[in-house]
């Protein structure tokens, strides 16, 4: 990764032309990237807040559900639409690996960093739903570089082992919207742990996202330093899925050209 950043001012090159393309045409440009999570958040909030009445555990408060829902929902939703283009980059970028000789890595890593653009737009969106709801947030918040840095180690990761096994088997992007859909009901982000059956807690341990997740939660909702056995899991699942993504991509990335 240490010669990557010789080609940091293109990578950066990549990201902004990669956001300004995003919304040409479009008669409200940016603004979509606030004005669908809003209404996502208010359509997950309406159906478990009001009509299911989901609370807090010792809460009776529907806001306190909304704060905890959007807490993990919104950085949630950045990492999946990251996956989601970062598993295609290899394939949608397949003209400049096949004639421009800079290193293939660049590709996840740029899609990855402009899709980062709407973890702070949803972080933005906490902020102003935390201060109307409660006022001032904790100074807990200042530990959210730590939980930015640990999701984007664990994002490229996938980005890198998903995006390399993409150009062997095309079906994998198709198949990334069923499995992040099973992801999401699996990971408590609609609910909270407690309601999940004890014999089906084991799932709740080997969930890299709700690791991910509350540290976001402990830093935004519940004002405190991360749990140790919230950190620690979460930083050994990062570095361990990163180690096995930039290494499947090194030694596979020599058959693109032939397959692109």
């Amino acid at each position: 990764m240490a010669s990557l950043f010789d080609y940091r001012g293109l990578i950066w090159n990549f990201v902004k032309r990669d956001i300004s393309q995003k919304y040409v045409g479009s008669l409200l440009g940016l603004y979509w990237s606030v004005i669908n999570p809003i209404i996502t958040l208010v359509v997950y909030i309406m159906v478990f807040g009001v009509f299911l009445g989901v609370r807090l555990p010792g809460s009776t408060d529907i806001w306190d559900f909304a704060l905890y829902f959007a807490a993990g929902f919104l950085p949630w939703t950045a990492f999946q639409d990251s996956i989601m283009k970062g598993t295609s980059s290899i394939i949608n970028n397949k003209n400049y690996i096949k004639k421009v000789p800079f290193p293939s890595e660049i590709f996840p890593i740029y899609v990855t960093l402009s899709e980062f653009v709407n973890l702070f737009i949803g972080l933005a969106i906490f902020f102003v739903l935390y201060f109307i709801l409660k006022g001032v947030p904790t100074i807990f918040v200042f530990l959210l570089p730590v939980a930015i840095l640990l999701q984007l180690v664990f994002t490229l990761s996938l980005a890198f082992f998903l995006s390399s096994g993409s150009v062997f088997l095309r079906d994998i992007p198709t198949m990334l919207g069923p499995i992040f859909l099973i992801w999401f009901w699996a990971t408590p982000i609609a609910y909270t742990v407690n309601l999940i059956p004890e014999n089906f807690q084991w799932i709740v341990t080997i969930n890299p996202a709700y690791y991910m997740l509350e540290i976001y939660r402990d830093a935004l909702f519940y004002g405190k330093l991360p749990e140790v056995d919230i950190l620690v899991p979460f930083v050994v699942f990062s570095i361990i899925f990163f180690i096995i993504g930039i290494t499947f991509f090194r030694k596979t990335k020599r058959g693109f050209g032939e397959l692109l």
